[in-house]
């Protein structure tokens, strides 16, 4: 497979969710509310971190890094907007009552969501490797 911008930008949510939701785990393993570089953090908050990090990695190895991109930006933007917009999701700053966040979350869910969405709707997917010369 070619690395296409699609692929790279799965690459880098995959490796810096992995790494955000692994290093949460030791600020905080419980429903205890930590800080993690300004952000609030919970043992749901990081396995979602985790999870969605590992989901991005899978995908840019088994080809559906666009696809992932677009779902992926997709559910980002309505997060970000959700809690910017509609503050009545988040209970005493907890999206819908499961986790912990602030607006720190949702400024950044904002800016994923529209790297992700924007590179996976709209990025054609040339390659970025330089093509080998042929002799």
């Amino acid at each position: 497979m070619e690395w296409t911008t699609n692929r790279v930008i799965a690459l880098i949510i995959g490796v810096v969710f992995t790494i955000i939701g692994i290093v949460g785990l030791f600020v905080t393993s419980s429903m205890r509310v930590g800080s993690l570089m300004g952000f609030d953090v919970d043992i749901v908050h990081n396995l979602i971190h985790l999870i969605t990090g590992l989901m991005a990695l899978a995908s840019v190895f088994l080809g559906w890094f666009r696809r992932f991109n677009q779902v992926f930006g997709i559910i980002y933007l309505l997060l970000g907007l959700s809690g910017l917009i509609y503050p009545g999701l988040y209970f005493n700053h907890l999206l819908m009552g499961i986790t912990h966040v602030n607006a720190a979350d949702h400024v950044l869910h904002l800016v994923v969501g529209v790297v992700a969405a924007g590179v996976g709707f709209f990025a054609r997917d040339y390659t970025t490797s330089r093509a080998t010369p042929t002799f």
